[in-house]
């Protein structure tokens, strides 16, 4: 807990830095006020643009949605599979997945910022940031700031603390309550842990003084505002009624998160028409209820999402890859399965041909995943720039060692000269003969799409990608109202607003109609397509009480995809594509559910040697 309590005075309290960053991105005429070397706490807190901008430091306290890494803790889940290569997190993904979490090796999994020399722990990044809230309470008791300009603030800064007390508490379970920086007097810097109970008023408190302050404020892109406030709060109640959360069942639970679910419908957001265009930049304000832009400054560390989530052919990092389960979750124009519950057996009512996959899905499906022979796709990456297909395929009648001669009748790609084979440029034969730098080892014959920004380079520092960060939405709210209403045996108004979702113009998928456990499995598939990347679906999981089945399944995907060029012609995409599916043997081994335990990480054991022991270790651990 030192790390949490050390208190530095202040003096100069904003490690000017920061201010000099956050007011290059707010574009605040900070240096134009005072010589950033010589701020004062004094003038800090009585200048209403040096301590919005202090603010503004503090929401770095929301942990990012690509941590640990990228893609959350997808990877710990039925949706996606890391790549051991380029996961920086890969070690703490396998000992998760093995059941080998430990207090000791948490952090190996946990830790957030990618920052020099090594990353931070989530529990010292949100500590930290705890106390950059704390220290703004304690010293703007004596402000001269106006209160029409301190009101807000005040809002920003409880919804702050809020939301990362939360995450802390969902991560945990109850942790220590800290609302002071601490002096380095103080007499003892062992806190024990607040009860979950204790945590959760607390939350719900902070976020109710959030909503205060802020009602009446003016709506501005990017900053928290009351509709963020009461949705912040309608998601922890959510969380609050969930199985893990309420063992007995408790409907007075469920009803508080309706009232405040329903609150949070009735602000009047409507759904953006086209899904694809949420994640690119300008924030959809029409459905986005808080979220972010990037700059160049900004954005995720290294360079970027592109490098992340663009497939290895395309001389990227290729971090996460779709899982056969993620694919099979989209159902096929007519609202049927492709495949059922099993996940291979074919659903005979769907119509769906295994040999054609991508034919008739869900249009979501094309948002989301990149499949063998997707595009085209721009690829812009100095002398390789080009458009062309997603090509992750093997020659289908291969010479020996694949060797020329070649029936492809598309002899050189005409956009950059690159000479073409029967194999694909993102096969691993054109990796083994040399031709591209990438073909990691774990490959499903996926790729992720809702991320990547085509319309810009493959990999810069300087370039402004177009990618946004949604952290709360209008759709995830009809869907926990669904949820709500299926706990409350209201199973119609569940389907009303589950079909909401899929009536966006852009999808409008056909009405679900299924009750009891079909109704279930529909609307916890639809909550995992609509709002994957956005790190909802582990923490969801382990609310449920769900990882069984879920978490400890084997990852599945296309076990060998051929191109047979046989009859193509000049011009031609594609010739004939073959697919077999199966266990991806490269892929980790998932091990069985370790149990009801495991649905809370382990304190780590840095933390509690620090609190001398006042700091109890969660059970199983």
């Amino acid at each position: 807990m030192k790390y949490l309590i050390q208190n530095r005075l202040l003096k100069r309290a904003l490690s000017i830095s920061f201010i000099g960053i956050i007011a290059t991105a707010t574009s605040c005429n900070v240096l134009d006020k005072k010589p950033l070397d010589a701020i004062s706490d004094e003038a800090v807190f009585n200048d209403a643009v040096f301590l919005q901008n202090y603010v503004y430091n503090i929401y770095n306290g929301i942990k990012p949605p690509w941590a640990p890494g990228t893609g959350g803790f997808d990877a710990l889940t039925d949706i996606a599979v890391n790549q051991p290569e380029t996961h920086e997190r890969s070690a703490g993904i396998r000992n998760y997945l093995e059941g080998n979490l430990t207090a000791d090796n948490v952090n190996d999994l946990l830790s957030v910022a990618k920052e020099q020399p090594v990353p931070i722990p989530l529990w010292d990044y949100e500590y930290g940031f705890i106390r950059k809230a704390n220290v703004f309470f304690e010293n703007i008791e004596s402000s001269a700031i106006g209160e029409d300009k301190l009101g807000p603030m005040k809002g920003e800064v409880h919804f702050l603390r809020a939301w990362m007390y939360f995450e802390l508490m969902r991560t945990f379970g109850g942790v220590p309550i800290i609302t002071n920086s601490y002096q380095l007097n103080s007499e003892s810097f062992d806190v024990p842990r607040n009860t979950f109970e204790e945590c959760a008023q607390f939350i719900l408190s902070e976020a109710d003084l959030a909503i205060g302050f802020l009602d009446g404020q003016p709506v501005n892109t990017g900053k928290i505002s009351k509709a963020a406030a009461l949705a912040f709060k309608a998601r922890v109640l959510l969380y609050l009624a969930s199985p893990l959360n309420n063992p007995t069942k408790d409907l007075a639970k469920w009803k508080a998160a309706e009232a405040a679910t329903k609150a949070v419908l009735d602000l009047g957001f409507t759904l953006h028409p086209q899904y694809a265009e949420l994640f690119k930049k300008p924030l959809k304000t029409d459905e986005t209820i808080f979220g972010k832009s990037f700059t160049p400054a900004t954005r995720i560390p290294g360079w970027g999402y592109n490098y992340d989530y663009w497939p290895s052919g395309f001389d990227a990092q290729q971090r996460l890859v779709p899982t056969q389960n993620f694919v099979n979750m989209f159902q096929l124009k007519n609202g049927e399965y492709p495949y059922l519950a099993d996940g291979v057996t074919v659903n005979a009512a769907s119509g769906y041909d295994p040999q054609k996959p991508e034919k008739n899905r869900d249009p979501r499906f094309y948002d989301a995943v990149i499949y063998p022979g997707a595009g085209p796709l721009n690829i812009i990456d100095g002398s390789k720039s080009t458009v062309r297909n997603y090509e992750y395929w093997e020659d289908a009648n291969p010479n020996p060692d694949n060797a020329a001669p070649y029936i492809n009748p598309n002899k050189v790609d005409p956009k950059n000269g690159q000479n073409l084979f029967d194999f694909g440029r993102d096969s691993k034969t054109y990796w083994v003969k040399g031709l591209t730098p990438f073909h990691w080892r774990v490959q499903t014959g996926y790729t992720f799409k809702k991320t990547d920004d085509f319309a810009g380079p493959r990999a810069s520092f300087d370039n402004d990608y177009n990618q946004v960060i949604v952290f709360m939405r209008l759709t995830e709210f009809y869907l926990n109202y669904a949820e709500i209403q299926m706990a409350l045996g209201n199973e119609a108004m569940a389907r009303e607003y589950i079909n909401k979702v899929r009536k966006r113009s852009s999808v409008n998928m056909p009405d679900i109609k299924s009750t009891g456990a079909a109704l279930v499995r529909d609307y916890r598939n639809e909550r995992a397509i609509e709002l994957h990347l956005e790190d909802s679906r582990f923490f969801d999981l382990m609310r449920w009480k769900a990882a069984p089945g879920n978490v400890d399944i084997a990852v599945r995907g296309l076990t060998k995809v051929t191109m047979d060029w046989t009859g193509a012609k000049p011009g031609d995409a594609l010739g004939k594509l073959t697919y077999t599916y199966g266990v991806i043997p490269e892929a980790e081994v998932r091990k069985p559910w370790k149990g009801d335990y495991y649905y809370l990480f382990p304190i780590p054991n840095t933390e509690i040697r620090k609190s001398n022991g006042a700091l109890k270790q969660n059970p199983g651990y």
